[in-house]
């Protein structure tokens, strides 16, 4: 069960931050979100486990790729959403996340998976 410390947690790190802001609305693959942070991916995948550990995302599958969601189904869900609202209205002009939402926006183009991207 999540509790408020996973929470706080999972947005306490500058890389999560940017991948929580850039799950906000969509649904994204691993490569995507590798492309978008131009990060490695086993520095995204060890971010990813820490947000699907404190439920603050969840993942789907499909014969090819993993997807990744925010957690919005959780007692905590209205919470997470807020603050992820505010971080967003906050930080989306800001680097590095301008550039996160940017190079979505490009990778989105030539993403082969069915990732649904809504910045």
């Amino acid at each position: 069960m999540t509790d408020i410390k996973d929470i706080l947690f999972a947005f306490s790190e500058e890389i999560r931050l940017r991948i929580i802001l850039l799950l906000r609305n969509s649904i994204l693959c691993v490569n995507c979100l590798t492309e978008s942070l131009a990060l490695p991916q086993p520095t995204i995948s060890r971010h990813l486990a820490i947000l699907r550990r404190t439920g603050v995302a969840e993942m789907g599958k499909d014969k090819l790729h993993c997807y990744y969601t925010l957690n919005k189904k959780d007692p905590f869900g209205l919470l997470k959403k807020g603050i992820t609202k505010t971080f967003y209205n906050a930080l989306k002009r800001i680097e590095p996340f301008k550039g996160d939402f940017k190079r979505l926006r490009a990778v989105e183009k030539k993403c082969n998976a069915r990732c649904k991207v809504r910045i």
